[in-house]
């Protein structure tokens, strides 16, 4: 009986946070802004991943403005020089030594082994998991290495490299991801049969059989909830352990993730040409950023005290996920196969 009480709470709690964020949604150039303290970060080191542009561009820039050392990680090493002069020009000339770049392809896992190895031994405080994309056209649906290339860019790149950086994380690291709200619209068990190693005709070719763009990407933002869940019990296994794995959605921002989507998606996803349609009503970027710099630098109990890890946050309120519901188990499984995809065996 308390087995199915307790089920039935969690679902109770999983319908009410998801309605609270889809209103967020609606309304959300209309909510008050988040003011986030001025944490000091002298020392500190950060990499960003996908912080040329949008979300990750905001959370480098104010992760630099607390005076971190912040490595911009991106697929464009052009882009994320743009960027990097941006940002040292906001933060006076005295930042150009603590604000880097290098380079990373998310959806290529051989990208990302070339990174780990170049980054040597240097300890990371701040690892953000930020690189994502909405769409992807009818050419470049898999990456070379045989991979769903939504799946590869938006979550399995970010496992691998997590792998391989854990043991530069500080005892006081701090590893977030950049998820969404569309994690609701998720369907976790497709995991074990979305098309994560084959080429996955869309809709666009006039197969039903398949996910649409949308939903591949609500799947992967679940697997960074999920993920974030997983590595927080691993981090929690160590004794006295202080690391920190959260996730976070930026609410409706719109961010050149959207605007790198074509009509062609736009017309196969209505879910996109309705956020095309509506950016009068998105926050503004570094308000879609908050909750996740909040997570990166708070002292809130809520965030950083015992059994606080592992979570998934909205507005800095934490929010139930399907996560919380998942039979015993799936989650495990979950891991393993994201271990296969990617390559890697955690120590």
């Amino acid at each position: 009986m308390s087995t199915l009480i307790s089920h039935a709470l969690k679902s109770i709690r999983l319908a009410r946070d998801s309605l609270v964020s889809v209103f967020y949604l609606m309304v959300a150039g209309l909510l008050p802004a988040l003011k986030i303290e001025i944490a000091d970060l002298t020392g500190k080191t950060a990499i960003v991943t996908g912080a040329n542009s949008g979300i990750g561009y905001s959370l480098a820039l104010s992760l630099a403005k607390r005076d971190a050392t912040v490595y911009l990680a991106c697929r464009s090493t052009s882009k994320a020089e743009q960027a990097a002069a941006q940002i040292i020009e906001a933060c006076g000339e005295s930042s150009s030594k603590r604000v880097r770049v290098f380079s990373l392809d998310t959806s290529s896992l051989d990208s990302v082994r070339a990174f780990a190895a170049a980054w040597g031994s240097q300890p990371i405080d701040i690892l953000i998991h930020n690189a994502g994309i909405a769409s992807t056209s009818a050419d470049n649906r898999t990456t070379a290495e045989g991979l769903g290339t939504i799946y590869a860019t938006n979550f399995l790149g970010s496992f691998l490299l997590t792998s391989l950086l854990e043991p530069n994380l500080s005892l006081n690291a701090r590893v977030i991801l950049t998820s969404s709200t569309g994690q609701y619209s998720a369907a976790p068990r497709r995991l074990f049969t979305m098309p994560r190693l084959a080429p996955a005709p869309s809709k666009r070719d006039g197969s039903k059989s398949q996910p649409s763009d949308s939903a591949l990407y609500a799947d992967t933002k679940f697997m960074q909830v999920a993920f974030a869940s997983l590595l927080q019990q691993r981090f929690d296994a160590a004794p006295n352990n202080r690391r920190l794995a959260h996730a976070f959605t930026p609410g409706y921002t719109f961010t050149p993730i959207f605007e790198k989507t074509t009509s062609l998606p736009g017309i196969v996803d209505p879910l996109y040409l309705v956020l095309k349609a509506c950016t009068a009503l998105s926050l503004p970027v570094e308000q879609g950023a908050a909750t996740g710099l909040w997570l990166a630098t708070t002292e809130d109990p809520e965030v950083i005290g015992n059994g606080s890890g592992g979570r998934y946050w909205d507005r800095c309120v934490r929010r139930s996920t399907a996560v919380d519901a998942l039979p015993e188990g799936v989650l495990e499984r979950m891991w393993h196969l994201w271990e296969v995809d990617a390559g890697a065996k955690w120590l």
